[in-house]
């Protein structure tokens, strides 16, 4: 039985990424890896849309928020922590272990950040040097309104660092124009490769900040990043090689037919799926349409042990699919969409839930869940692409 992994990362592979993951190795000190380099960070600044580095460094997402925290904060800054979920929670925490002055603006799990209680809460706190914001919760499946908190911010502008592990590559995510600061993502979600880069990016100011103080760790020093890169196109130490070539691929996937159409395809494919999943009569956790991610869709059931149940009836059907965290554990079936997914496999993804629901004893309508997906993906046909 085949496998579908449908978790919220790793992600399936596209076949052009496993491949060039598997290319003969080479040194990281010949000058092909130069040119492998600059050919990955020229990609990346075209999806971030940025005339500076957004640099590779060896390490999971997490990995790239603690190189942000060790890299722009100090012990005893004031930092104000916005969060909706256990990911904002987790960057929080990595904050807190700088020794900063942490304060907390906390949001319901499954709800969006405001912008004005984020413009409140930093009046309030006039001194404060950073925020920490997370773009999509990858633990409920919210997008947050990244460039629209960034606009109420009240001057002078704390510095913004911001998760994108979650966001980039499977919705726009502009640092540049939006104000960002500091912005660290990952290669195993919506960079459609496996686990083990994070990348950042900063701005002006985030490298003034970096380079007012030395980083407390050699291996995340960002600083010393920047300079093997502009003087010869190296790294400070051995990277990971062939997750640069795969990350390379995954980014020809995505700019092939220019980022935004192949953000529209992702959120396409998020309305239909959800329509789809209503239909069968299993409930969304986030209720505001526009709040939802077009990465990850997530299912609420109040019952302790429904969600967890509807999980092993899929696997069973070799549909690998994702819980839930923190207070929703046991509640929560998250159901990932970062790759190049059509109707057909739309139409698989809701055929497995019927028949999850109705080996849980349920019956529910396959005709109306697929009447109802269908009318949703025909509302939006992303340029260049018919299906």
């Amino acid at each position: 039985m085949q496998r579908v992994l449908l978790t919220p990362g790793p992600v399936e592979l596209p076949d052009p990424v496993r491949l060039a993951g598997g290319n003969p190795m080479i040194s990281h000190r010949e000058p092909a890896f130069s040119v492998l380099y600059r050919e990955l960070l020229e990609k990346l600044a075209r999806l971030f849309e940025t005339s500076d580095p957004v640099l590779p460094v060896p390490g999971s997402g997490t990995g790239g928020l603690d190189a942000l925290c060790q890299n722009l904060l100090e012990p005893g800054d004031e930092v104000l922590s916005v969060s909706c979920g256990a990911f904002g929670d987790r960057f929080r925490e990595i904050a807190a272990r700088r020794g900063v002055d942490l304060h907390v603006l906390d949001v319901p799990w499954g709800e969006a950040v405001d912008p004005a209680s984020v413009r409140e809460a930093l009046m309030a706190r006039p001194g404060t040097k950073a925020l920490l914001l997370t773009h999509n919760e990858t633990s409920t499946g919210v997008v947050n309104p990244v460039e629209a908190i960034l606009a109420a911010l009240p001057e002078p502008r704390p510095l913004v660092l911001l998760d994108g592990v979650s966001s980039v590559g499977a919705m726009s995510c502009l640092p540049q124009a939006w104000g960002v600061d500091g912005l660290a993502t990952s290669s195993q979600k919506g960079l459609m490769s496996p686990p083990g880069l994070s990348f950042l990016w900063l701005s002006s100011r985030g490298w003034e900040a970096a380079r007012s103080h030395r980083c407390p760790t050699y291996s995340l020093d960002l600083v010393l990043y920047r300079k093997d890169l502009e003087k010869n196109s190296q790294t400070p130490y051995t990277p990971p090689l062939s997750l640069y070539a795969a990350v390379s691929a995954g980014l020809d996937g995505i700019l092939r037919e220019g980022a935004p159409v192949w953000f529209a395809a992702r959120r396409r494919f998020a309305r239909a799926l959800a329509s789809g999943l209503e239909g069968l009569g299993l409930p969304l956790l986030v209720t505001r349409e526009e709040h939802r991610s077009p990465g990850v869709t997530a299912l609420y059931f109040e019952s302790p042990g429904v969600a967890d149940s509807l999980r092993e009836s899929l696997r069973s059907m070799g549909v690998e699919v994702a819980g839930g965290q923190g207070p929703l554990k046991g509640h929560l079936v998250r159901v990932a969409h970062y790759v190049d997914l059509g109707w057909p496999q739309l139409s698989l993804i809701l055929g497995s839930f019927w028949a999850a629901c109705r080996a849980q004893g349920k019956l529910p309508s396959p005709k109306e869940a697929l009447e109802r997906a269908y009318e949703t993906w025909k509302e939006e046909t992303p340029c260049g692409r018919s299906w």
